[in-house]
């Protein structure tokens, strides 16, 4: 140890991602003070991570063998705003289980996709892309996805046209099914009889039952269920939620989200209620998502508006509403509407000490008088490229090595339920309790 700088945000960079404590950890940046050290002896350590420091690399993490035993140096963790970033939590709790040798064997996970329309591709990316993931198999019913298939993802091990061909092939542990919403739940609940770990595209399903039913096979196979639900990597929505735990808005007692416009919604299956679910399924799932996670509160009264007024070419409704009311009174207050001329924003979001407003672009308004005066300013962000490649990291992190799933499949049987319980709602002309 040489000394400390003051308090500050720097980037630690990952140089060892081979290594089980770095290994799927990306480049992050952290608020801390940072500890210089030297290492005296550089043959007898293995770097991990550095960071750049006034024309000169400083390391950040290491480990060592030591007599019959292990030492992992981190550099990070002097201040608890540091304890609170997510990829540190990670390097910590590794560091413990390499040290004392508790840390689990590596393998790779063998994944298939079973639907290879539109989002496959993007699956077939996150998965090549994630250390300890590897895509083996691609099924489709048609033929013509098939030779899709075998031109974007060349040399699988299987490319099939029926299933129960995929589920049977040697070695398969998981499942990611990319297919129109009403065959989540009968298809996920094939692989999952067959004993495969599985992940749904969102929306999960369609109704509560079908939820349930897979929620229920899945431990009684003892295996993994997640929901595609990648929107939690938006960047936009992560300065969301830093800026309310930060307390800039104080605590929040009403949200209201925002997503379409004026025309017609067009004549692909996204538009066939029976396929569907209706509306609210596709993007209405990312905000319930989003808003269930920014209110930490179970749910209390649903209420729905689902109208039909102009677009009878297709089965959708037209325009869709749902209010919800949680147990510690905060609302909230969705809307997708494919005949709204005139539109609101994506976000606004309000709190006993200010707001926040975001409008589909790369910039967040937010006023404050959290800190005795108004602060009225806009935070300037960029997308991160491929984020939601973080999804797929925490699958292998969870598979490989017993980390925490982000995305449960309890919480995204929630996101249904409040789907169909807003649709109760609208029938009845009255507000219904969570089922």
């Amino acid at each position: 140890f040489l000394t400390h700088s003051p308090f500050h945000d720097f980037t630690v960079s990952i140089v060892n991602k081979e290594h089980y404590i770095t290994t799927r950890v990306p480049d992050f940046n952290i608020s801390d003070e940072m500890y210089h050290i030297k290492i005296c002896v550089p043959s007898k350590v293995t770097l991990l991570a550095q960071t750049p420091w006034q024309n000169k690399q400083m390391p950040m993490a290491y480990v060592k063998e030591y007599g019959k035993g292990r030492v992992a140096y981190l550099a990070n963790g002097h201040d608890l705003r540091a304890w609170k970033n997510p990829e540190f939590q990670k390097l910590l709790i590794r560091s413990i289980a390499w040290s004392t040798g508790a840390e689990k064997a590596v393998k790779k996970v063998w994944c298939g996709i079973l639907g290879f329309g539109g989002m496959a591709s993007g699956h077939a990316r996150w998965i090549t892309g994630t250390e300890g993931l590897e895509l083996v198999a691609v099924c489709d019913i048609s033929p013509e996805r098939i030779e899709a298939a075998k031109h974007t993802c060349p040399g699988l091990k299987g490319y099939f046209t029926d299933i129960e061909d995929m589920l049977v092939m040697d070695g398969l542990d998981l499942v990611v099914v990319v297919l129109p919403h009403n065959l989540h739940a009968p298809m996920a609940l094939k692989c999952l009889e067959a004993g495969k770990h599985v992940i749904v595209e969102k929306p999960f399903c369609i109704t509560v039952d079908e939820a349930d039913s897979m929620i229920n096979k899945a431990r009684e196979k003892n295996v993994m269920l997640s929901v595609f639900h990648n929107r939690r990597w938006d960047t936009d929505y992560r300065i969301i939620m830093d800026l309310i735990d930060r307390g800039v808005i104080g605590e929040v007692f009403h949200i209201e989200c925002f997503i379409g416009g004026y025309g017609h919604p067009g004549f692909g299956w996204r538009s066939n209620k029976e396929v569907s679910g209706g509306i609210i399924y596709d993007w209405g799932a990312h905000f319930l998502d989003w808003i269930l996670n920014i209110i930490r509160s179970e749910v209390k009264q649903v209420m729905g508006n689902f109208q039909k007024k102009i677009w009878y070419s297709v089965t959708n409704e037209d325009h869709g509403q749902v209010y919800i009311l949680f147990e510690n009174g905060v609302t909230a207050d969705l809307m997708v509407s494919n005949m709204a001329a005139s539109k609101r924003p994506q976000w606004r979001i309000l709190g006993t000490k200010g707001s926040i407003e975001a409008d589909w672009t790369d910039e967040i308004h937010v006023i404050s008088y959290a800190f005795g005066v108004k602060q009225d300013y806009k935070v300037k962000f960029e997308q991160v490229k491929d984020r939601w490649a973080g999804y797929y990291r925490n699958i292998a992190d969870h598979l490989l090595m017993g980390e925490e799933l982000i995305v449960k499949p309890e919480e995204a049987r929630t996101v249904i339920a409040v789907i169909e319980a807003a649709q109760k709602s609208s029938e009845l002309g009255m507000s219904v309790p969570l089922q």
